[in-house]
């Protein structure tokens, strides 16, 4: 055999294997694609603060909660961040145990103030502005993020590394939360935006006084923008699933439409604490944009395909969807639980995945920079929500008031055949069901899957949450079988932490935090072992 010939065969040799090798890599990347994810979440502002640990002091929500006139009036709780389970110390421990868990994704929040605990108002960018006023385009360049990166804080971005290596090195992918309700303190001022609001005559002053006003500003919406290319540009070698924004419905309705009704309801207020429907109108809208802008800011600059599976970045809307019903059988029920629907759940989606930008008045335009900034949906189920008819604001279609209580009582009655939780929600395995199918059924011609990205359950005692889990799983797995794309499912929290102005008595953690303990003494419960079980026998 003459070498030419010896050549020829040698390179066909090698074409043949290469070939082997790039279609087993295919079939494992596909595979890997496919595999359910099985997650636990926490929030920064939640959980990361506690015993030996430097505390964020420069968000809004550090301001709001401890404001003495907002614990006089109820409006906070008396437990304090700084009092936490000190996540920031404690990361390995918790990550181990997730690891232990079985589950495959680790989700968690990146706090904004810990990364620009100063201004990045004077990084300027161009922005492109539709005829109606709103940013269409955020040009952000590589200078820009050459200018960012010497304002940010260089001890807290390797903290974060940190604790997302730490993740990776156990198995962990990351979903990563870029906003989880709390914003810097030079973008919201909280206390001054309270006392506006509650000013008379305040149409003759500028809102909040003149100062940072979070939500009610443009602004917000171009320093959300840069923040989200910022993390993307230096996190996406070790993330490629994205989550611009935590639950942003509730965000603009417990801040500027609940009013301090929390309050009388033991819930306390998120801040500004108002109600003020066109303000809230004029939030949720810069909400949208924002979310919008941060997507493109995330594919622009998370360059990275750290899954290996194909995808540099995957950006998930993680919403909070009640399974809403009406409370009794009459036509003005029916007709506010729509509306409830609507505000609530389809005001943003719609906007976010069909560009359809709605005003509570029902005027409609549809915007091209606005369809299909989103990836994946995210759902957080948390209970049902029965609904009554009442016009509160008709003008701007607020018609709608959730029974309160949910339930007559903690344990399971004909009204609420799973009960209440501690969290006074009311048990409904079934509606993690229907609102899967409700929310595939409408986005249907956009394919979008769907991913479940919170579901849990306030149980002190933890006699309630391992029927909890199975039961949400049982009917997650339903949709499943009916062949609707559902990638997977997050347990809220893999810890206890600080449910907001409810403080630390709300424990949601499959793992229990003992406060009691300098070290904040981890103890998984039994529902973590039923948790463990279920994701090994999972078919």
């Amino acid at each position: 055999m003459n070498s030419k010939k010896k050549k020829k065969i040698a390179i066909s040799l090698f074409l043949v294997l290469l070939t082997a090798i790039v279609s087993k890599c295919s079939e494992k990347n596909k595979e890997e694609k496919t595999k359910m994810i099985w997650g636990t979440a926490i929030s920064g502002f939640q959980a990361d603060m506690g015993h030996g640990v430097q505390p964020d002091e420069n968000s809004d929500w550090w301001i709001w909660i401890h404001d003495e006139r907002n614990e006089k009036e109820g409006l906070v709780g008396k437990d304090k961040p700084e009092n936490g389970p000190a996540f920031w110390k404690n990361y390995k421990t918790d990550i181990d145990l997730a690891k232990e868990l079985g589950t495959n994704y680790f989700r968690y929040s990146i706090e904004w103030s810990r990364i620009f605990p100063n201004p990045t108002t004077d990084v300027k960018v161009e922005v492109v502005w539709t005829e109606d006023g709103y940013p269409s385009e955020i040009k952000i360049t590589d200078e820009t993020i050459k200018e960012l990166e010497k304002i940010a804080d260089e001890n807290n971005l390797k903290k974060y590394r940190e604790i997302l290596e730490y993740a990776r090195s156990k198995g962990l992918k990351i979903l990563l939360t870029l906003n989880h309700f709390t914003l810097p303190k030079w973008i919201h001022d909280p206390i001054s935006c309270r006392d506006w609001f509650e000013l008379k005559g305040k149409e003759n002053t500028k809102p909040c006084f003149g100062n940072p006003a979070g939500w009610l500003s443009e602004n917000t919406v171009i320093e959300f923008a840069k923040y989200s290319a910022f993390l993307a540009y230096k996190f996406g070698d070790i993330v490629d699933l994205w989550g611009p924004m935590n639950e942003p419905i509730v965000i603009s309705t417990s801040g500027y439409l609940l009013g301090k009704v929390g309050a009388l309801a033991g819930t306390g207020a998120f801040p500004p604490g108002t109600f003020d429907p066109n303000a809230f109108e004029k939030a949720t809208e810069n909400i949208i944009w924002a979310i919008a802008r941060s997507y493109d800011a995330i594919v622009q600059f998370d360059k990275k395909d750290a899954d290996s599976d194909g995808k540099k970045a995957e950006v998930v809307l993680i919403y909070n969807i009640p399974y809403f019903e009406p409370a009794s059988e009459s036509e003005e029920d029916k007709k506010a639980t729509e509306k409830a629907w609507d505000v609530q759940v389809f005001l943003i989606l719609d906007a976010i995945v069909d560009g359809k930008l709605k005003k509570l008045q029902g005027q409609e335009k549809f915007f091209p920079s606005l369809k299909k900034r989103v990836d994946i949906i995210g759902i957080n189920y948390y209970n049902r929500i029965k609904i009554k008819y009442l016009p509160i604001v008709p003008e701007k279609g607020i018609i709608f008031l959730p029974e309160f209580p949910a339930c007559p009582t903690f344990s399971p009655s004909e009204k609420c055949p799973y009960g209440m939780s501690e969290g006074l929600l009311e048990i409904y395995p079934p509606g993690i069901y229907e609102v899967i199918k409700k929310i595939s059924q409408r986005y249907k011609e956009n394919k979008l899957p769907i991913l479940i990205t919170e579901n849990g359950i306030a149980d002190s005692k933890d006699e309630r949450r391992p029927e909890f889990i199975r039961e949400h799983i049982k009917f997650v797995k339903k949709a499943i079988e009916e062949k609707i794309e559902v990638l997977g499912y997050f347990y809220w929290s893999l810890i206890d932490n600080l449910e907001w102005n409810s403080g630390y008595s709300k424990r949601f953690g499959l793992i229990e935090v003992d406060y009691s303990s300098p070290e904040r003494k981890r103890i998984p419960r039994k529902s973590f072992y039923v948790f463990k079980e279920i994701i090994e026998n999972f078919k």
